[in-house]
């Protein structure tokens, strides 16, 4: 019995091990603009003005409300070329503002749990890009480059 319980530990701890990707982050310095994405193949090493800056942090590839695991779903703004991401359906819902939604980019926690760090988001209202990091040296409480902060989006795990 005991083995029994080992085994499926092993299994269950794997299944979530193996259900996370890395977030890559890009930049297109012609659009001043970020994107986010677990898809490699979506821009590779870099396509179309799009640059890999490397990875953001790791997230999950599935959703489990119980472990308070939610989507962070992606919007596109084909008017302003912004891509927005949020963990609240409410803020646009199927689509508002000029954004339409293309779907879940990824999940992460709702809550911090062991190993996670916040998922910091900002705002450039001068270039109208949304940024995303989880290193806050990078922007701070805003107002360098012109990036206000927004707050927490959720919790992520640091990229190796």
């Amino acid at each position: 019995m005991k083995k029994l319980l080992t085994l499926t530990f092993l299994l269950l701890s794997s299944y979530y091990c193996f259900s996370q990707k890395t977030l890559l982050r890009y930049y297109n310095g012609k659009q001043r603009k970020h994107f986010y994405t677990t898809d490699f193949s979506e821009y590779g090493n870099g396509k179309n003005g799009w640059v890999l800056e490397g990875p953001s942090c790791v997230v999950y590839t599935d959703e489990n409300r119980g472990r308070s695991i939610v989507p962070l779903l992606r919007y596109f703004n084909r008017r302003t070329g912004d891509h927005y991401y949020t963990i609240n359906f409410n803020e646009f819902g199927q689509g508002a503002n000029g954004y339409v939604l293309e779907g879940p980019a990824c999940f992460l926690n709702m809550r911090q749990v062991p190993g996670t760090v916040p998922f910091f988001k900002y705002f450039n209202p001068n270039t109208g890009d949304h940024f995303y990091t989880i290193d806050k040296r990078e922007l701070g409480r805003g107002g360098r480059d012109g990036y206000q902060f927004l707050g927490v989006e959720g919790f992520v795990y640091p990229a190796q």
